[in-house]
């Protein structure tokens, strides 16, 4: 589920590419914020009119947290109801980037 968590991470602004969206999908999922993590969404516009200049560690963290915990139970829904109209189009773009998709 990292990949798709990653294709979420994309698509929302939050990671550069898939293989950036995995490693914060593996950071989250394990409560921690990287340097990586920190040098990116610094500057994301919505990270910080949400927690506040500077972007700490500590104010992201929380931030990101609920944006993985929505990824996660947005992409469990699509995955027991795959003809909604956004699983379709979000398991679309998962096969645009490479990330597989269980039919």
């Amino acid at each position: 589920m990292d990949k798709q968590i990653a294709v979420w991470l994309l698509k929302r602004g939050y990671a550069d590419d898939v293989e950036q969206g995995v490693r914060f999908a593996e950071a989250l999922a394990k409560d921690e914020i990287t340097d990586e993590m920190l040098d990116t969404l610094g500057h994301n516009i919505d990270v910080f009119m949400t927690v506040g200049g500077p972007v700490t560690a500590e104010n992201l963290l929380p931030f990101m947290q609920e944006k993985y915990q929505m990824a996660v139970k947005l992409i469990k829904f699509w995955s027991e109801n795959p003809k909604d109209t956004n699983a379709v189009f979000f398991f679309n773009e998962c096969r645009k980037n490479g990330v597989e998709v269980k039919e």
